[in-house]
């Protein structure tokens, strides 16, 4: 990042965490993951099945269950003084890779591990002593994408240190090294996933490239970028019908015809901001609120038929630590259902 912008960027960052200390709302409550018995925000769903992070009374774990929040069993567990976060499923469903990260942000290390569905063979695929916030399967299963921080600091003196200066990487998982895939240094990359025929890849991000000043900045908007895979420089972002607020949780569904995000449904209040999950389709351009739980709905998955997205929503968002509960949602918004999950100490693995 060139001296001046980043110099804006400090500006603008001071500005924006003014902005939120007021109490006008903030748009990504981070989880304060493993001091709390919940379910953390990143899920994924595949053959009738869920993997998701759970903190049992402080301790984090990846668990799988059927899609009813049933018959729960735990596949990991973490280290201590570690956290286990972002499960996903390989594009068969025989394969879960999560990420490993201390407890203590102030110790930057990620470690990316495999493991069958089961829990048993698990490994160590990859370790650095930097930050990866994010990992997916290419649709081949045989190659996983990631986001990756260079630095972990505070660009403001109001603002706590965090993982900045992101792009995006890949690596095989039968070994090697990664490939850098975009030269961006991204203030901030979020949201990533991938195209069904894995040509391309969507993440979130500031809209920032022509800002100048950093009333500029300010008034940029977080929205969902394509990157394409062949040519990663052609980054551009995914317009958004009659949608004029920031946006986060892109997620694409398998028949490739809809893309599902949530977005501040309340704008221009005094209250802080609730975010509803919304739907594009990509057919007709056409975009449409879903949900109207208020608070936060977040992550969303959808089902391999493409007709429910299944997401997380934070009953407690704006109230402190977060208290997700999992839900999910026909495309027509018509059925909204709440999904129990109960996780008990003896679920442990096989």
């Amino acid at each position: 990042m060139r001296r001046k912008t980043k110099a804006i960027w400090i500006v603008a960052v001071a500005l924006i965490g003014l902005f939120f200390l007021l109490g006008l709302g903030y748009g990504k409550e981070k989880p304060a993951n493993g001091i709390y018995t919940g379910l953390l925000e990143a899920f994924d769903v595949k053959n009738e099945k869920a993997v998701f992070a759970y903190s049992l009374k402080g301790k984090v774990g990846i668990y799988i269950s059927d899609l009813h929040g049933k018959n729960a069993k735990r596949l990991a567990e973490a280290d201590e003084g570690e956290i286990i976060h972002h499960p996903v499923f390989s594009t068969d469903g025989k394969t879960v890779l999560y990420i490993a990260t201390p407890e203590d942000r102030e110790q930057v290390k990620s470690s990316l591990y495999v493991m069958n569905v089961d829990g048993s063979e698990k490994r160590k695929l990859y370790s650095i002593d930097s930050l990866i916030t994010e990992a997916v399967f290419a649709p081949d299963s045989k190659t996983i994408y990631y986001l990756q921080a260079e630095t972990f600091t505070n660009y403001s003196p109001i603002a706590r240190r965090d993982a900045h200066d992101f792009d995006l990487y890949s690596l095989d998982v039968s070994g090697g090294q990664p490939k850098r895939i975009t030269s961006m240094k991204d203030y901030m990359l979020e949201s990533l996933t991938v195209s069904p025929d894995g040509k391309e890849v969507y993440v979130t991000k500031q809209d920032d490239q022509h800002s100048k000043t950093a009333e500029d900045i300010f008034a940029s908007k977080h929205k969902v970028f394509r990157i394409p895979l062949g040519h990663p420089e052609k980054i551009e972002p995914v317009l958004l019908q009659g949608i004029k607020e920031d946006v986060f949780n892109v997620e694409v569904s398998p028949d490739n015809r809809w893309m599902a995000f949530n977005s501040i449904a309340n704008p221009g209040t005094n209250e802080n901001f609730q975010y509803e999950m919304y739907v594009l389709d990509r057919q007709t351009g056409q975009t449409r609120q879903l949900t109207h739980l208020k608070k936060h709905a977040g992550a969303a998955v959808f089902d391999e038929r493409s007709e429910w997205i299944y997401f997380m929503w934070d009953k407690k968002f704006g109230e402190g630590d977060p208290e997700h509960e999992w839900y999910r949602v026909s495309l027509d918004g018509k059925t909204v259902e709440n999904i129990p999950v109960v996780i008990e100490e003896g679920d442990s693995p096989n």
